[in-house]
């Protein structure tokens, strides 16, 4: 096991996250490992939920989700935290393997092929009106009085392309993983807006508290 994560720190883990479903504790567990850069860890994690899974169709759709979810944090973490991340967990898919051969029929989600500009930009507003509610009138306007191609980016590359691909990780999940991903970067506004965007797209109070406790958790111990 990987020396910086102990099975007493995991078992810890699924106490305090018995609200999620045990993938989605992984990806929260994962999603905040990956903003807190305890990248090392990503492979142990992921394995154990493997380990747990018995068909090769069900790990591959754990590495699938799981790449989503990293892919989708890269607006909240950044870039190279995510490639971190994905190396750590694409370490654990033999080139030739089984599983290998399941993920390669997976189909690009967001070629340019798949969606127009419009289209993309439908998507975005449409998630950000409903993590946001009442309040996305107000807060797109604040991102364009920053910087009009702020608010744009957000829109169309932030919730359209990236967070708005719900194939594999819905819109309560993803939300759930930026609940993970926004603990440990200590920006209480955002972490406010997410966890309320959370229960807009379904998650239970339970389900938010555990998120939080997850990746607090994983906050307190760092390699």
């Amino acid at each position: 096991m990987d020396e910086h994560i102990q099975a007493e720190e995991l078992k810890s883990w699924d106490n305090e996250a018995q609200a999620l479903d045990d993938n989605v504790r992984h990806l929260v567990a994962i999603s905040a490992m990956a903003s807190a850069n305890r990248t090392s860890s990503i492979a142990t994690v992921a394995q154990r939920r493997l380990d747990q899974l018995a068909q090769t169709s069900e790990k591959a759709f754990f590495i699938q989700q799981t790449r989503e979810a990293i892919l989708k944090m890269s607006c909240l973490m950044g870039t190279p935290k995510s490639i971190n991340a994905l190396t750590s967990l694409m370490s654990l898919v033999g080139p030739n393997s089984d599983l290998a051969q399941e993920l390669a029929n997976v189909p690009a989600l967001r070629s340019q092929a798949n969606y127009s500009y419009d289209q993309m930009r439908a998507r975005g507003q449409d998630l950000f009106d409903g993590i946001y509610g009442r309040h996305a009138v107000t807060v797109e306007g604040k991102l364009r009085s920053l910087y009009p191609d702020l608010a744009e980016v957000v829109m169309v590359d932030c919730y359209g392309r990236l967070l708005g691909e719900t194939r594999y990780l819905d819109g309560r999940d993803t939300e759930l993983c930026a609940i993970g991903s926004l603990v440990p970067q200590d920006v209480p506004s955002q972490l406010k807006s997410h966890c309320l965007g959370a229960a807009r797209m379904g998650a239970t109070d339970e389900m938010v508290q555990a998120a939080l406790r997850l990746a607090k958790l994983i906050c307190t111990k760092r390699p």
